[in-house]
């Protein structure tokens, strides 16, 4: 979160006088927030949708050189993103009005959602086991790979995506049910690099590595579950039955 907060501080230096000079004091085509609302309020809103998706104002907004407001029309209806941005402001009321409020004993104060909760700095709220699902699909493992390694490189740290070892395990599970065990072992070992020591990992190549026909390799995997978690019951009992 500290890069959120640090963002906090930059946006507003970055944009306060161009906000000041340029944003009306008045608006027009207002359809979801209250037509009513104030110049600060709209604002401050605005500033959020920023911060959530990592994005400045003409990602929804269209004309103006993309730095500054010069020439921004705020009012048009031209961007694509602007009308699905209404269409989320109406779901996000939807449901901390609607669907939230119906829950038994709800927390007091009451938890919302809001933009960062799925988009939590992209654009796209994907979790990274879709992006790579994607790339798979469309350019084989060795792009989902090298993809992995770029978004680790660039948001390690940050909300935006899990890198926890528990996306690529799914991952590969998704892949086997797919038929597509030699990925789904690629991106076990891949998780590996990062979690050398996951039994649920290795728990999962002993899987791949069974549905693939490759009995000595799943007897290594699981004799490396047995080595980090001794009292694993489960797999003692499929070692023994592997190595009968």
């Amino acid at each position: 979160m500290r890069h959120v907060y640090l963002a906090a501080l930059l946006i507003p230096l970055r944009c306060a006088a161009p906000a000041s000079a340029q944003i009306p004091d008045t608006f027009t085509n207002l359809q979801v927030l209250p037509k009513t609302i104030t110049r600060d309020s709209l604002v401050g809103i605005m500033r959020r949708f920023s911060l959530s998706l990592n994005a400045r104002c003409q990602y929804c907004h269209v004309g103006g050189d993309g730095i500054s407001f010069e020439g921004v029309r705020f009012a048009d209806d031209d961007d694509e993103d602007k009308r699905k941005a209404r269409e989320m402001l109406r779901m996000v009321q939807r449901i901390n009005s609607e669907f939230l409020t119906a829950l038994p004993q709800r927390d007091q104060p009451p938890i919302e959602v809001n933009c960062f909760t799925c988009h939590r700095g992209a654009q796209r709220p994907r979790m990274v086991e879709a992006v790579l699902a994607q790339k798979i699909a469309e350019a084989g493992a060795d792009s989902a790979i090298a993809e992995y390694r770029r978004l680790r490189s660039i948001y390690y740290g940050r909300s935006t995506f899990d890198f926890s070892e528990t996306p690529l395990i799914e991952l590969a599970r998704t892949l086997l049910r797919e038929g597509t065990g030699d990925v789904a072992e690629r991106m076990l070992q891949l998780n590996l690099e990062f979690f050398p020591n996951s039994v649920q990992n290795y728990t999962g190549l002993a899987e791949v590595r069974l549905q693939r026909a490759d009995t000595a390799g799943a007897i290594v995997a699981l004799e490396k579950v047995l080595e980090l978690r001794p009292q694993d019951a489960e797999a003692r009992r499929r070692l023994e039955l592997l190595r009968k």
